[in-house]
């Protein structure tokens, strides 16, 4: 039989076996039975099943192949949040949640089957060795990982390794000459707070990309700072941040709220009502709050947004967020895989679950979200229809609802303006990062050199016309065309995420958001709204 028949086979096997499985009340049932006794679990069935098709199907089987897509379309039945993890997916959510892995701390970037250093990370174990953003990397351990064909993912998994082990990484500068570097792999911290800085003399502003075990002590640590330097208002930024981890957001939450208050309740079928509250101790309880959100706010965001909100603590502005109020659990298999299982909802302190329906399976709940992304993009004001009519009370008193994502105190509309077309065209493409990266490769260590730190380089580096004008070659050539009127609209903004894409090769974070911070229009709409006492 040919390979195709066999995936065939195998490919009707596994509606066969979804089917079976959706024959019958879906949940996890774990204590076996004797096989003489009628199979009425779902564990049951399955099992059975199983048990003929290994013994009695035509063709030797993939088992592993077999069960992990099995996994995968049983999972994807319960809702559209639990998910099956392989191990390599469930080491690298790990390292996510755990805000640090191993390696020699170089961040990537590819250009076809060829791999540079886009960034050296500040504190990683390859800082003075003598490597610099631009470098192509030739060989690793010896071993060829550019102009070969390579996977990024390979050229990661060979840099990657245990700490106290040494990698040999040979790079080619600029000059053309190759260099030889050992590096002793290391823990490399992924920061989940890349930026924070005052926008005034009692504003400050914390970014926040994602919530892991690390977070909430650098949440503390940038309050505590921004309070030393004058802050009497925080304006919080938790734009496009899907979330993670349920302890971190009730411990930033629990920074910010009065000692006692309920910042979040979980329950489930098979898990009682867990109330959460703050505890003592807060780094910013009485100071003015902004908390910004928008359509990629999900899960801990949406935990710190709506504990603000019902605790009448902060006013939230931008857009609807996502609308995810479940809550999963991690179950290791013995392979190194995992099952993320939804185990129970969570509620805001008013008694919302912000959770959309899924009641049409999957893939209409996510069509049901870039459809209200559309709507909300054309329209001429805000459009936030209520999913759930059921009124709920602030602690304050004001009335808030459910059903599909925090929406927001102040909305904040997408910016609407055709100039834009012309950039997002050029941005989509990938074209400001390629252009900004080809000038890294170039001048880098004498940008280094000149610039000494992030400050420097915000102060007194400026993008010329000739970066502008080989941006919009380079657009031609991908089939963009040239709009002057456009480019000349949009020159301050597209000079500072030019600007902004060379500061993070060369400084990290702060080399990116100094530059960008400046131009980010929602931003200087939330503080000038605070000046005016808007908010």
């Amino acid at each position: 039989m040919s390979k195709t028949d066999k995936q065939s086979q195998a490919g009707n096997l596994i509606l066969i076996l979804v089917a079976m499985v959706l024959g019958v009340l879906i949940g996890l049932m774990f204590a076996s039975r004797p096989v003489q006794q009628p199979q009425t679990s779902l564990q049951g069935k399955v099992d059975e099943v199983l048990g003929i098709v290994e013994n009695r199907y035509v063709d030797d089987i993939d088992a592993d192949s077999l069960s992990e897509r099995l996994l995968s379309v049983l999972l994807s039945e319960l809702d559209p949040h639990s998910t099956y993890l392989s191990a390599r997916e469930t080491e690298k959510s790990e390292e996510m949640m755990r805000g640090s892995f191993d390696g020699v701390g170089l961040m990537l970037h590819r250009e076809g089957d060829t791999t540079y250093i886009g960034q050296v990370l500040a504190d990683g174990p390859s800082v003075g060795l003598g490597m610099q953003p631009g470098d192509m990397i030739v060989t690793v351990d010896g071993e060829q990982v550019s102009g070969v064909g390579m996977p990024a993912d390979s050229v990661v998994a060979r840099l990657r390794g245990p700490q106290g082990s040494k990698v040999v990484v040979e790079v080619q500068h600029v000059d053309g000459k190759n260099h030889k570097y050992t590096v002793r792999r290391g823990m490399v911290p992924h920061h989940t707070l890349p930026y924070y800085t005052m926008l005034s003399d009692t504003i400050g502003y914390i970014h926040l990309t994602s919530f892991a075990t690390t977070s909430h002590e650098e949440f503390r640590n940038a309050v505590l700072h921004l309070k030393s330097q004058g802050m009497r208002h925080l304006v919080f930024d938790l734009r496009s941040n899907g979330g993670g981890s349920l302890q971190a957001a009730v411990g930033i939450a629990g920074e910010l709220l009065p000692t006692g208050s309920l910042i979040v309740y979980t329950k489930g079928a098979h898990s009682r009502r867990n109330n959460i509250y703050s505890l003592p101790g807060g780094s910013f309880t009485s100071g003015g709050v902004t908390v910004m959100v928008d359509e990629n706010s999900a899960s801990a965001s949406e935990v710190v947004s709506g504990a603000l909100q019902d605790n009448d603590r902060a006013t939230i502005v931008g857009r609807r967020t996502f609308g995810k109020g479940l809550v999963q659990g991690e179950y290791q298999l013995s392979d190194g895989s995992s099952v993320l299982l939804t185990t129970a909802r969570y509620y805001t302190p008013s008694g919302r679950c912000i959770q959309r329906s899924y009641a049409d399976g999957t893939e209409e709940y996510y069509r049901d979200y870039f459809n209200q992304l559309m709507d909300e993009a054309y329209a001429d004001t805000m459009v936030m229809a209520i999913n759930d009519s059921t009124p709920y009370r602030t602690v304050g008193g004001r009335t808030v609802y459910g059903g599909g994502g925090i929406a927001p105190d102040v909305p904040i509309p997408y910016r609407k303006d055709s100039s834009l077309v012309y950039y997002n065209r050029l941005s989509s493409k990938g074209l400001l990062s390629k252009v900004a990266f080809d000038y890294v490769k170039k001048h880098a260590k004498g940008l280094m050199e000149k610039y000494p730190d992030a400050e420097a380089f915000k102060k007194d580096f400026k993008v010329d016309e000739s970066m502008i004008q080989r941006l919009a070659t380079e657009g031609e050539k991908a089939g963009v065309k040239r709009n002057e009127k456009s480019l000349n609209k949009q020159r301050g903004y597209i000079s500072a995420i030019l600007k902004a894409n060379i500061g993070m090769a060369l400084y990290g974070d702060r080399g990116f958001y100094d530059s960008y911070i400046p131009y980010d229009d929602d931003l200087n709409r939330v503080v000038a709204m605070l000046k005016q006492k808007k908010i």
